[in-house]
């Protein structure tokens, strides 16, 4: 691996993770406020919203955005060709979704109160998918600083205004409405600094390049698809099977798994443009970086599944309290899963960025139809604990058909 390419990627990451160690402590921070201010089933009730908004968001982007990253990280110089029908694609796909969202919210058995914050929420989510697009295009750059400085930004406001909100009032709705501004923000922001990497803004709204645009992107939307409904079906699942407190119950230990997944995060968002750029040009630093990565992943992952295995139980009192015990056997059971969430994570971005997006497609397609499946039958019978035993098993199905997936993509490279 060259040194340049080792210090672009440490700048990367210095960048994602300072972010990301500062927004995951202020995330978890009002969560913990929201968790001990309204209990397990307002915990429940805002992540049904949040989730809920999240897996209907599938008409959102059909993979455009992956699609645009993975284009211009190979050639800059395509980034002013593609954005202007890229953005009015976006822009067309978001609103298209709210109207899906307003719809099917009309007929969800909750009370009206939680369907106008789900629409409230889909009114904002518009603005963020749109956003995605100027990310992508810095990511597609090797630039992360903006990024990160965004993030930071909704945190802070997330945690002072909106703690300040939840104190004041503690009821959720004035809650998720001070979110909803910091959400807004950070959205700005993103659009400000994307914008720096490209000579002009211009919206084009051209169905006849949209259509070949959506021919390449779609294996992508496929794979966000899958993956949605594979990481958001729990949470909806359990608030509609079995109600506001299992589901605050499964959040309180799923948060605290995802303080760890932002180490997969960085690493698959520093390295996706350098993979797909070494893929066409240097095979061996290619190989070498992968190895590195692959390495220590599992050594983080497994020091990861011990230390929440045997300090669950003290985790949850220290940060949501005594009223959250059920929640100890539900973090123990997902602790064996982070090691193959970390790997997943490595071996997706690695297939999505070397063209071989339809293999992952149908590993993501697989497994997300397993994961409702056995949602289902486990959450009927076992509550937060099925639907984290459905979480872990699926997770280590993934892990065996991506690593034998990579593996023959190796081969395959070798052998040319």
């Amino acid at each position: 691996m060259t040194e340049s390419l080792k210090l672009k990627l440490l700048k990367n990451a210095g960048w994602l993770f300072s972010a990301e160690v500062i927004s995951k402590l202020l995330a978890y921070g009002v969560i913990v406020i929201l968790s001990r201010t309204l209990g397990p089933e307002g915990l429940g009730q805002y992540s049904f919203i949040f989730y809920y908004v999240g897996l209907l968001g599938i008409f959102s982007d059909l993979g455009v955005s992956y699609y645009f990253m993975r284009e211009v990280a190979r050639d800059r110089s395509k980034a002013d060709k593609l954005l202007p029908d890229v953005l009015g694609l976006k822009i067309v796909l978001a609103l298209v979704n709210f109207v899906v969202i307003v719809v099917l919210t009309l007929f969800l058995p909750k009370p009206r109160w939680i369907k106008a914050l789900i629409l409230l929420v889909g009114a904002e989510a518009v603005l963020t998918w749109v956003s995605y697009v100027f990310v992508n295009l810095m990511y597609a750059h090797e630039v992360t600083k903006y990024e990160a400085i965004a993030r930071t930004v909704e945190r802070l406001w997330a945690f002072f205004v909106g703690g300040i909100v939840l104190y004041l009032y503690r009821s959720l709705s004035p809650f998720i409405l001070a979110l909803l501004i910091g959400y807004i923000i950070r959205e700005l922001l993103r659009m400000k600094w994307g914008v720096r990497y490209v000579k002009n803004i211009n919206i084009w709204f051209n169905p006849q390049i949209w259509l070949s645009i959506l021919k390449k992107s779609y294996p992508f939307w496929l794979i966000g698809l899958f993956t949605m409904i594979y990481y958001r079906t729990d949470m909806v699942m359990l608030s509609l099977m079995r109600g506001d407190y299992e589901t605050g119950i499964y959040r309180a230990a799923y948060t605290l798994i995802e303080v760890s997944l932002f180490v997969p995060s960085i690493v698959v968002s520093t390295m996706m443009p350098s993979i797909a750029r070494l893929w066409e040009q240097d095979m061996k630093t290619l190989s070498a970086l992968f190895k590195r990565s692959l390495q220590m992943l599992t050594v983080v992952g497994v020091f990861g599944l011990s230390g929440y295995f045997v300090f669950a139980r003290l985790g949850i009192i220290i940060v949501f309290g005594e009223d959250f015990l059920a929640s100890v056997p539900v973090l123990r059971i997902l602790s064996f899963a982070i090691p193959f969430m970390f790997l997943n994570s490595l071996f997706g971005s690695f297939l999505n960025a070397t063209g071989k997006e339809l293999i992952f497609t149908k590993i993501t397609g697989v497994t997300a139809l397993l994961n409702v499946l056995l949602n289902y039958i486990l959450i009927l019978n076992y509550g937060a604990e099925g639907a984290a035993i459905a979480t872990l098993c699926t997770q280590g199905l993934a892990l065996i058909l991506s690593a034998l997936s990579v593996k023959n993509t190796f081969k395959q490279t070798t052998f040319k």
